[in-house]
Formats: structure tokens, C-alpha cells, sequence
């Protein structure tokens, strides 16, 4: 699910997805509920428990799993506004940046969304392939240095305000500018996105074929969802409007299974067998405390 911002830069709204909209990834969601939601929904309690709360958390894995409406669903779970903040449409905006934060404020309680902070900070020097020759979805843009500086003051900023919930996203930590992960005032917990598996991919399919009005019964879906290696939201998305293309195409009134099988073999995945072998080793190599609570 895509949505156009109102003020294309970034904008505050009150949040309408929840965590039902959103396919798979229980271990991602059980995650956010504690490290963003219960800080916004019991800081009293928190505050008697002397347990010391995430400065700010960056969700960071593949493009197209759904870390925005993620975001999103974080805020209706806690009952607040939602703040959204475009990283790569705030390139050469220095004042409708400030002015996001300044709207983060004004708003708060809420949570304050960050997407595409490896944009916004980028690392210096990283490598971006996956493997040799394979530099997929690498951003083809940047930040200036004092956009960068800016960034990073504002986060300062918005940290001094626990009733504002910071929540970044990147595609790979590791393209990040250490100065906004590693420090601990800035985003000092992660949560990793990871490639969609199994039961991820097949939450993902119930999402999207739930709402096909033609879908012949007894269609094995889990079947599709393993034949689906590879495949992110934005795929299973694909793939089900393809698996009904085909049944159109063939005048048929129902989309059946041999539509999905025909439909798996012309929709391209965005993971490829690399990218996955590459997500997983920046993650069993990071620190693991960065991702408790």
C-alpha cells in the first residue's frame, strides 16, 4: 500500500493502518510493541522500573516488506499521531527538514518516522555491492554534508522529548553514518526487517487474495508462498495482480492456481539468493545488545 504525502516532504496525520494490514513478521511486530509503542503507553511505569528507554530505533532491511506501515502501525498501537518524514524527498530541504521536527513537537505525544536515513547520512566509503557486480537498489543520491549535519542536530533535538517516539528506516545498516547509529543519545536500538520467510511471505499472500473478489477455492497458498523464494511485499503484490491478468487474458471468470503458478514464473523476485546471504551476515555480525531493549 502506497500513499502520496500531503506535503510530498512529510507530513502528520492520525495513523489508519494497524498491525492486521500489515502480512507476517510476528517477531518484527512483538519487537516494536516494546521498544516504541509501550514507552508512548506506559512511561510512568517505565520510569518506577528505572529501565532506561531507547533513545531512537532504525528498522532497516529490504525495500518493499512494509517498514512504513509498520511505522505507521506502531503509532495506532500506541494511540498517538503519526509524523512522516520523507529522507528522499527532504534532499536540498533544509528548512521544510527543520520544520518536519518542529511539527514532531507540535504534535507530540506521537511517533516521528524517518524513512530512507541512509539518504539523509550516508556511511563514507561503503561498499553497496551484494556480490560482485550486483549493486541492486543501491540510493542514487545523497545528502550534502551540512543536510547530513542538519539531520543529526535535529535528532539531538527531538531526543531531549520522550513523548516523541523516534523511529528511522534504512535498507542496510551498514550504509549508514556511524555518527547517527552509534552514539547513544541518537539511534541507539535497531530492529531488523529481515527477508521475508515462509510464514512471512504466506501472511503476506492471505493479505492480497483476501481481497481478490474471483479467487477459485482451494487454491494451496502456502504452496505459492514457498515457490515465492525471493519474493517482498511488493512482489506477492505483483504477482497476485499478474495471477489475475492471466485468468482476463484467458476469458476466464475465476483466477485459479494454474494463473499463480503461470504468474511465479513471470514475476521477477527483488531478493535475490546474494542479497539474502548478505542480509543475514550484517546481521549475526552487529552487536546484538543494539537490538534489546
Amino acid at each position: 500500500m502506497h500513499r502520496k504525502l500531503q506535503n510530498i516532504f512529510y507530513e502528520a496525520r492520525d495513523p489508519q493502518l494497524t498491525w492486521d494490514d500489515i502480512g507476517g513478521y510476528a517477531d518484527v511486530k512483538q519487537t516494536l510493541k516494546e521498544m516504541v509503542c509501550l514507552p508512548l503507553q506506559k512511561p510512568e511505569l517505565i520510569a518506577r522500573h528505572n529501565l532506561g528507554l531507547p533513545a531512537g530505533v532504525m528498522m532497516w532491511g529490504p525495500l518493499g516488506t512494509g517498514i512504513t506501515m509498520l511505522a505507521e502501525a506502531c503509532a495506532s498501537e500506541a494511540g498517538v499521531s503519526f509524523v512522516y518524514v520523507s529522507g528522499q524527498e527532504m534532499l536540498g530541504k533544509h528548512a521544510e527538514l527543520q520544520e518536519a521536527f518542529d511539527t514532531a513537537l507540535h504534535e507530540a505525544p506521537c511517533i516521528l518516522f524517518v524513512s530512507d536515513c541512509e539518504w539523509l547520512a550516508p556511511r563514507a566509503g561503503c561498499d553497496y555491492e551484494w556480490s560482485p557486480g550486483n549493486r541492486r537498489a543501491v540510493p542514487p543520491t545523497f545528502a550534502d554534508r551540512e543536510l547530513t549535519r542538519l539531520f543529526i542536530e535535529q535528532v539531538d533535538r527531538i531526543n531531549r522529548h520522550p513523548e516523541v517516539r523516534l523511529l528511522g528506516s534504512c535498507y542496510r545498516i551498514d550504509t549508514v553514518d556511524q555518527a547517527l547509529i552509534k552514539e547513544k543519545k541518537r539511534f541507539n536500538r535497531k530492529v531488523f526487517v529481515h527477508p521475508p520467510e515462509l510464514e512471512d511471505r504466506l501472511g503476506m499472500l492471505d493479505i492480497y487474495m483476501d481481497r481478490m473478489p474471483n479467487l477459485a477455492p482451494g487454491i494451496d497458498r502456502r504452496a505459492i508462498a514457498e515457490a515465492a523464494e525471493g519474493f517482498v511485499g511488493w512482489d506477492i503484490e505483483s504477482l497476485c495482480k499478474r495471477a489475475t491478468v492471466n485468468a482476463i487474458k484467458a476469458d476466464q471468470e475465476q483466477v485459479t492456481a494454474e494463473h499463480f503458478r503461470q504468474a511465479l514464473r513471470e514475476v521477477r523476485p527483488f531478493l535475490t539468493p546474494d542479497m539474502v546471504k548478505k542480509y543475514w551476515e550484517i546481521r549475526e555480525t552487529d552487536c546484538p545488545h543494539h537490538y534489546e531493549f
